[in-house]
């Protein structure tokens, strides 16, 4: 049995991926301000991952059995304030820069510290790439993915250096039907100059499904020796 510490485990990838772990016989412990999912392997952690102060307090539960391999997957993200800089919420890229980059780079700081030494330490960013490229509108969201491919990249680097065991991944899913998309399908072609385009994508069915995102991801976490960069998308595999 393994074990997965999922951010955003409520909706979405995170469910999906919980989901999926579950059916394989695996423990899960979500991490977010609310529950909906229930299962005997399943556990939830209520926290604000947009509260630092929160954040940088939490400690993950001591475990009290062997895992095959431990996994800290950091979904949970925001597109925020769909504007042009000069037009965007000031608190809105706060919110986004706290949950997108501030709250996954200390939890995986907190991971490697206390799990570090265990077998097959595994960390899964869940990435975009709107990290790779610019989109109009999208500042703070695409600066924040770019920070975590960065962050990802280098975390992985000290970890060769040291002889560290703990694997590090961060790969985009592709355009996924969730909130975020909902979200932005609801912006204008005034604010955001791609609207439209998003707005197509759902009406040509062109978006992937979370529970086919999420039995992707596993395929790159069973398969080390396939999937060798730290930074990649799950769109090589379809």
């Amino acid at each position: 049995m393994e074990i997965f510490f999922i951010t955003g485990a409520s909706s979405g990838i995170g469910e999906a991926l919980s989901k999926e772990a579950l059916e394989r016989g695996h423990k899960v412990i979500g991490m977010s301000r609310s529950q909906k999912l229930a299962h005997d392997n399943y556990e939830h952690l209520f926290v604000d991952l947009a509260n630092e102060q929160a954040v940088t307090s939490f400690e993950f539960p001591k475990l009290k059995d062997d895992y095959e391999r431990i996994t800290l997957v950091n979904n949970a993200g925001s597109i925020g304030d769909i504007k042009r800089i000069g037009l965007a919420s000031a608190d809105a890229m706060a919110h986004l820069f706290r949950l997108n980059v501030t709250a996954p780079a200390l939890l995986m700081n907190t991971f490697i510290a206390q799990f570090g030494s265990y077998q097959n330490p595994t960390i899964l960013n869940v990435g975009s790439g709107a990290g790779q490229y610019e989109i109009d509108a999208w500042a703070p969201y695409c600066a924040s993915k770019a920070a975590m491919d960065h962050y990802s990249r280098t975390v992985q680097h000290e970890q060769e250096i040291t002889g560290g065991k703990v694997r590090i991944l961060c790969y985009g899913p592709g355009v996924v039907d969730t909130q975020m998309q909902e979200e932005i399908r609801k912006s204008n072609s005034d604010d955001f100059s791609r609207a439209d385009d998003f707005k197509a994508m759902k009406e040509n069915n062109e978006l992937v499904a979370p529970e086919q995102v999420a039995k992707e991801y596993f395929q790159v976490l069973d398969d080390p020796k396939r999937f060798t960069e730290v930074v990649g998308s799950l769109r090589d595999l379809r």
